[in-house]
């Protein structure tokens, strides 16, 4: 008689359902029973004899069958679906069509066979095994760990793992090693508990999804829009507590019907159920004006549309203007606003207005007080963001410490001082909208740098975070300087100024559209209130003589002055302002004698060579910053003060800003802000080097 010694031998196809079998049977039976397993994957080692052996299916007995020797006692098992995985396949949505994968038709057939003997009929299953042919492209598989077999169209692979053996083929193996009557209650019993462990893991899984749907539910009722969803058969499936109250629709009433059981407008079903493009549209419902505005959810084949009250969505989009106003996120101009007949202006504007269309970056260079912000808003209000926020920030107003900062916003605890819980930046303000950064020129390296990634990436990172932020702003940036030249020294980076430079704008100067004085003067005087003041024809004849360096912000000073000094209702000679009064430019003109106003011929700057005192000073200084940069530490304009205290001459701070502003302008020097400070360049080392007196 065979002697079986409480041992089995179990033989598998595969060394992924080896490993499952075995866990199982050590789960259920490996306390008396010693388990011994292969796979024809991997390889059976010799030839078996006087053994138990369990075959864990009849499509492997063939390739088995050499390994199986004398006295051997063959048992094939008996398989069912892996419970511990079961739940993967409720979660499915009724009638999915899905694929059911393994590795041969009989095993295929027979795990379909008792999925639905389980009563788990919800879902089209589609036989799959090697060889199939005629297989329809669906997006989803199941399959018993058979991944390697799926077709590569499936989207989603639901595997349940390898088949177990079922509580009959158990009970057998105890019966041939004589155990079952002493050991048939206990594996019972294990088998109980683990479906039992099933039911209440399922029971848990079904009470939080009861939880999370009704909390969904409370959701959807507590956003303040109507919210609709209908699937691709155009039933309703969504229909929430403030849609009811909208439209005087109770969902019991409307989720299950189709939408054009409910909805007797023809174009609002028209509408909803044209899930080609994302939309807005108006449609009055009930005698109620709603915008709605559709989407479809190509993953779930479901449209979701949201409805709002127009007359309500009006008063809130009135409200929100109102706030941006008040934080002055708005643009307060528009090409209306912008005065003159002349050539020159009228196709800056012109262009500008083109410009506006485009959703690209925009570079406005002009001097000081052409207006440049003017330009920046107005080309907001006729853009596709004109409903959006629009920030400025000027770079020049801004330490460079607190510029990265509040362009980028900043996390909880970046640095001493942050706010807690962080700080929006500038560039996440104006998402949807358009940010202008107006002195562009003055920002140093280190924040061009980051700059240039926000244009290429369109994201920002906070300063102190680990996140990506995507964002959607349009940039213009706008300019006094000249960018190239501040390219050839250095002091800006080239692929940004290429970045910004796609769209350009060059704002004309009043001394070069002087036919447009008189119409700005008399739209000063009407903005001060004061258009019945008059003008004498002198006066007007002198303020078209000046060059205006000041532009458009300089001649309405002066408008302001003589509003404010004369007497009466007549502006006279008497009322024009003295030269102190007026912008000059580094003495680039001359100024007559007996007037206010320069001659029309400039002179150049004059050559260090030609002023000894000063010269002096300058190579006091550039030796200054030159002893600094050499030892590799920051020089400001008030160390240098400080170090002229042991000089001969004693300068003030404000005397070193000037000497320091004519170094720049001749390409000796370069000031950046925050620690770099000044810098020597190669024009000003070679000056220090080989000064006028030593040629």
């Amino acid at each position: 008689m065979p002697l079986y010694d409480k041992e089995l031998i179990l033989l598998t196809g595969t060394i992924e359902t080896q490993k499952t079998l075995v866990r199982q049977l050590q789960g259920v039976i490996g306390d008396f029973v010693r388990i011994q397993a292969y796979s024809h994957e991997e390889g059976i080692p010799h030839v078996f004899s006087n053994q138990l052996i369990i075959l864990s299916t009849s499509a492997i007995e063939e390739e088995t069958a050499p390994y199986i020797g004398n006295g051997c006692k063959v048992v094939v098992a008996k398989r069912t679906v892996n419970f511990e995985h079961i739940d993967k396949l409720l979660f499915l949505p009724e009638n999915t069509n899905a694929l059911y994968v393994n590795d041969a038709p009989e095993t295929v057939f027979e795990s379909i066979e008792t999925l639905l003997q389980l009563g788990i009929n919800h879902i089209n299953y589609i036989p799959f095994y090697p060889g199939k042919k005629n297989v329809p492209e669906v997006d989803i598989a199941i399959t018993p760990g058979e991944v390697n077999l799926v077709p590569s169209f499936i989207k989603e692979i639901v595997n349940i793992g390898p088949r177990l053996i079922d509580i009959t083929t158990v009970m057998t193996i105890l019966q041939h090693i004589n155990l079952l009557g002493q050991k048939g209650d206990i594996v019972s019993e294990k088998y109980i508990r683990k479906i039992i462990d099933l039911s209440k893991n399922l029971s848990k899984t079904s009470k939080e999804s009861d939880r999370l749907n009704k909390h969904l539910k409370q959701v959807l009722d507590g956003v303040n829009d109507g919210i609709l969803s209908v699937n691709s058969k155009g039933v309703i499936t969504v229909f929430n507590e403030n849609l009811q109250n909208m439209l005087g629709m109770f969902p019991a009433k409307a989720i299950g019907r189709h939408l054009q059981e409910v909805f007797h407008n023809s174009e609002l079903v028209s509408f909803v159920l044209n899930h080609h493009q994302e939309e807005f549209g108006w449609f009055s419902v009930l005698h109620t004006d709603v915008i709605v505005h559709r989407f479809y959810l190509e993953s779930e084949g479901t449209i979701v549309t949201t409805f709002k009250n127009a007359h309500e969505t009006i008063e809130m989009e009135k409200t929100f203007r109102r706030e941006l106003v008040k934080k002055g996120y708005i643009a307060k101009y528009s090409f209306s606003d912008i005065r003159g007949v002349s050539p020159a202006i009228e196709k800056c504007t012109q262009i500008a207005t083109k410009i506006a269309k485009t959703n690209l970056t925009v570079l406005i260079e002009g001097e000081s007080g052409t207006g440049k912000e003017l330009y920046a808003s107005a080309i907001h209000n006729e853009s596709l963001r004109r409903d959006g926020p629009f920030l400025a920030v000027n770079f020049s107003a801004l330490p460079d410490e607190l510029v990265e900062s509040e362009l980028f916003g900043y996390e909880e605890g970046a640095f001493t001082g942050a706010k807690k819980g962080g700080k929006i930046g500038l560039f996440e303000q104006a998402n949807g909208g358009t940010i202008f950064l107006d002195e562009i020129g003055d920002i140093s390296l280190k924040l061009q740098a980051r700059l240039l990634r926000v244009l290429q990436e369109k994201e920002i990172m906070r300063v102190g975070g680990n996140k990506i932020i995507p964002i959607d702003v349009r940039v213009i940036a706008a300019t006094n300087r000249n960018l190239l030249n501040m390219i050839e020294r250095g002091t800006f980076r080239e692929d940004l100024y290429h970045r910004l430079k796609i769209l350009y704008i060059h704002l004309p100067e009043v001394r070069n559209r002087k036919e447009d004085i008189p119409h700005l003067v008399k739209h000063f005087l009407a903005q001060s209130g004061r258009s019945h003041i008059q003008i004498v024809p002198e006066v007007m004849a002198r303020l078209m003589q000046y060059y205006w360096y000041g532009n458009v912000r300089e001649l309405k000073n002066t408008i302001d002055y003589m509003l404010a000094v004369c007497d009466g209702t007549i502006i006279t000679m008497n009322d024009i302002p003295n030269e102190s009064f007026f912008q000059r430019k580094y003495q680039e003109e001359p100024m007559q004698a007996s007037s206010m106003f320069p001659v029309k011929t400039a002179t150049p700057l004059p050559q260090l060579e030609d002023l000894p005192v000063v010269q002096e000073e300058f190579l006091f200084i550039l030796k200054v910053i030159h002893s600094y940069n050499q030892k590799g530490e920051s020089i400001g304009r008030k160390k240098i003060a400080e170090k002229t205290q042991d000089w001969h001459k004693d300068l003030s701070e404000q005397q070193i800003r000037n000497r320091l502003k004519s170094l720049e302008q001749r390409g000796f020097v370069v000031t950046t802000r925050g620690r770099a400070g000044i810098k020597l360049t190669r024009p000003g080392m070679n000056y220090l080097h080989t000064p006028p007196e030593k040629e």
